[in-house]
């Protein structure tokens, strides 16, 4: 069963996105990165510059990636969710419960300060508790 890890409070969502990232990464778990494309082009800007010295390797889906390209990065972007299929976490950018999430071990939802993300994140929380998920939630001290 999918388990689903909230983080509220999170002060910045795309330097905390690349901190569970790297953690993932190191765990050797395969991570999908679900969302709108302006995010995501932030974000794969900010993996390569946040940690000077470190790589994460991460790849932007657009168009036709080569499987094996696909096969070889263990985190994968994009803002189409099938396109994330056999990722073993989900990290989700998109204010709405990710259809089909039974196909991801773990879902891993930030949540920042800001009213919309509050409210949209408590929207996804009720979701994610009336589907019988098992929730962690993690709050983010200042």
């Amino acid at each position: 069963m999918t388990e689903v890890n909230f983080y509220t409070g999170v002060p910045d969502r795309q330097l905390y996105a690349c901190r569970l990232l790297r953690k993932t990464q190191a765990a050797g778990l395969s991570v999908g990165i679900w969302g709108p494309m302006r995010l995501l082009e932030r974000l794969d800007q900010t993996l390569w510059t946040f940690e000077p010295g470190e790589f994460i390797p991460h790849l932007l889906l657009r168009g036709e990636t080569s499987a094996l390209l696909r096969e070889r990065t263990p985190i994968l972007m994009s803002d189409q969710l099938d396109q994330l299929t056999g990722c073993q976490v989900l990290l989700n950018f998109e204010p709405e419960v990710p259809p089909g999430l039974e196909r991801f071990e773990r879902v891993l939802e930030l949540v920042s300060t800001d009213a919309d993300q509050v409210a949209a994140g408590r929207a996804r929380f009720k979701a994610y508790k009336a589907l019988g998920l098992t929730l962690n939630h993690h709050v983010m001290s200042t």
